[in-house]
C-alpha cells in the first residue's frame, strides 16, 4: 500500500513538471511570435521609407530637369523678348506677377489645377521638352512628366535726363520659373503620390 502511493505521488509530481514545461514553452513561442511579427513590421516600415525616399528624390530630380528646361526655354529667345506675351492669365505658361504679391503656382495647388497637381496635359504650366526638343524628349522613371511656368520680373529703367542723371536707361528682365516634378508611384486614383516644386531666378 505504500509503494502504490509513492508510485503515485512520483507521477503526480511528473506531470506536475510536464505541466510546467509546457507552459514554459507556450510563453517562449509567444515571445518569439511577437518578435517575428515585429521584425515583419519595421521591415516593411523600413521598405516603404526607402520607396517614399525613392519616389521623392525622382520628383526631385525631374522638377530640376524641367527647371532647366525653363531657363533653356528663356535663353533661346525664340517664344518672347522682355515682357512681350506675359499676362496674369499664365497663356502658354508666361505670366506676369500677381499684384497680390502670391504665388501664382500655390494658387494652382489651391485650385487644384489637374496640369499642376497631378501633371495632366493642361494649362497653363507648360510640359518638358513642349518648346525646347531635348534629348532625350522625356524624363525616364516618372509617372507623369514634369511642367513649368515662366515669370518676367520688370526692373525699371531710367528716363532721367540733364546734369547729375544717369541718363535713359531701358527696363531690364529677370525671369523666375517654377518647376513642378512627380515620381514614380500613383494612389488609387492614378496620381503621383510624390511631388516637388522647385525654383530659380533666371537673367539672360
Amino acid at each position: 500500500m505504500i509503494a502504490l502511493s509513492k508510485n503515485r505521488i512520483g507521477m503526480h509530481a511528473r506531470n506536475k513538471q510536464r505541466g510546467v514545461v509546457l507552459m514554459i514553452a507556450l510563453v517562449f513561442l509567444v515571445i518569439i511570435t511577437m518578435l517575428a511579427l515585429t521584425a515583419l513590421r519595421t521591415n516593411i516600415i523600413e521598405e516603404r521609407l526607402a520607396g517614399n525616399s525613392r519616389d521623392w528624390t525622382l520628383a526631385f530630380q525631374a522638377a530640376e530637369t524641367a527647371l532647366r528646361d525653363g531657363e533653356k526655354d528663356i535663353q533661346s529667345g525664340t517664344r518672347f523678348i522682355g515682357e512681350a506675351g506675359f499676362n496674369s492669365s499664365c497663356t502658354n505658361g508666361l505670366c506676369t506677377v500677381q499684384i497680390d504679391g502670391s504665388s501664382i503656382w500655390q494658387d494652382f495647388v489651391n485650385s487644384g489645377n489637374t496640369g499642376w497637381m497631378n501633371g495632366a496635359s493642361a494649362g497653363p504650366s507648360i510640359g518638358y521638352g513642349t518648346y525646347t526638343n531635348p534629348t532625350p524628349a522625356t524624363v525616364a522613371t516618372v509617372a507623369k512628366q514634369p511642367r513649368y511656368i515662366i515669370e518676367v520680373i520688370i526692373e525699371k529703367g531710367s528716363s532721367l535726363s540733364g546734369p547729375g542723371a544717369y541718363g535713359k536707361q531701358g527696363n531690364q528682365y529677370v525671369y523666375r520659373v517654377t518647376a513642378r516634378g512627380f515620381g514614380a508611384s500613383l494612389d488609387e486614383n492614378g496620381n503621383p503620390t510624390a511631388r516637388v516644386t522647385l525654383q530659380s531666378m533666371y537673367k539672360p
